[in-house]
């Protein structure tokens, strides 16, 4: 099973989108506070995911499916650690400040980050399932 998702012509190329995609990402988050302008960045990321697996319309739907969500989770995990080192220097400038409490530097627990990875792989997956589909 490995090797079939490893030999994917399609896998690798996804992962350099997903790569520019996370890039595109970060920059969002750090440079904007309007929260809904990660939208245009997700729609340019799923649609450049979908015209490179229209390349390989010879690839089974499961296939497609797997290099789409290597994909959009390369551009998120990339984006997740950007929005991790943004929120931990803020705690640090707030607690400088005197703003918040000397204890309160650690970020989510163990359980709120594996919530947040499970809902991100869940929302990808169908949105992965819809960029599979048309790409077909």
């Amino acid at each position: 099973m490995l090797d079939a998702v490893l030999a994917n012509p399609a896998l690798s190329r996804a992962i350099v989108v997903g790569l520019f995609g996370g890039v595109g990402l970060a920059l969002t988050v750090t440079y904007s506070r309007r929260g809904p302008l990660i939208y245009p960045v997700y729609a340019a990321l799923l649609g450049a995911l979908a015209l490179l697996l229209a390349r390989y319309g010879a690839l089974p739907y499961g296939a497609r499916l797997a290099a789409a969500l290597v994909g959009f989770m390369t551009a998120s995990l990339l984006m997740y650690v950007a929005v991790g080192f943004r929120a931990a220097a803020q705690r640090r400038q707030l607690q400088r400040e005197g703003r918040l409490p000397p204890g309160e530097l650690h970020g989510p627990s163990l359980f709120g980050h594996a919530w947040r990875l499970g809902f991100l792989v869940a929302v990808g997956t169908v949105v992965s399932a819809g960029v599979a589909f048309v790409a077909a």
